[in-house]
């Protein structure tokens, strides 16, 4: 999950079409990503961790970076091999694209379930910078004022070209908890919250501590 010490964040999706699939997918990209650690300990890599679609339909994958230039230059060199076999793996993977975040803000419970293992995931988009950005700034507010009854972690991100933002909250399997999301505001778009589970996590040579964000 985000952390104020990411330099960036990198959030992307697969369509996956099935749970089967899913599930070979995550196992596919959580091994290369394992035996790249070990093999190379890339330092600028912090963290990825991977969350299924409740339908079984989409992989999300949610990555932290020292910087942009760092996760830039290792994919370079090493992009082409990991992504060849997971297709080997898992064929006919479609991967719409990845987008580069920066957290804006977080809001964190005194504590959080061990069983916390669900992110209910909301994205919203404007045509112009300064509206995405008041509506972060107002989710986070709406937030904060919901704390106490708040399920856990929930971060506020913003893309590296201001006009997507992402709200990511986790909560526990059993917690229908919704009041602290946002509703569209003027000239914002907000889709549907999704729903995703756990599916397993990496940490960098530097990171492998535990998280509670």
């Amino acid at each position: 999950m985000p952390r104020a010490d990411a330099g960036t964040i990198l959030v992307s999706e697969w369509i996956v079409d099935t749970p089967e699939r899913q599930h070979a997918a995550a196992e596919a990209l959580l091994g290369e990503w394992r035996e790249l650690c070990m093999r190379i300990q890339p330092e600028a890599f912090q963290q990825l961790s991977c969350f299924g679609s409740l339908d079984g339909r989409l992989l999300l994958s949610l990555a932290r970076w020292a910087s942009d230039e760092a996760h830039l230059a290792f994919m370079r060199e090493h992009r082409a091999g990991m992504v060849g076999r997971i297709d080997q793996e898992v064929p006919g993977i479609q991967r719409p694209g990845l987008m580069r975040y920066r957290l804006l803000h977080s809001v964190l419970p005194d504590a959080v379930p061990k069983s916390a293992d669900v992110l209910v995931v909301l994205r919203a988009e404007a045509r112009a910078a300064d509206l995405v950005r008041s509506w972060a700034d107002r989710t986070a507010v709406k937030l904060r004022e919901a704390t106490a009854a708040a399920p856990g972690p929930a971060h506020v991100l913003v893309s590296t070209d201001g006009l997507h933002a992402l709200l990511a909250v986790r909560k526990t399997p059993d917690d229908s908890w919704d009041h602290g999301m946002p509703a569209t505001a003027g000239g914002v778009h907000v889709h549907d919250p999704q729903r995703y589970r756990l599916l397993g996590s990496v940490h960098g040579p530097r990171h492998r501590v535990v998280d509670r964000t």
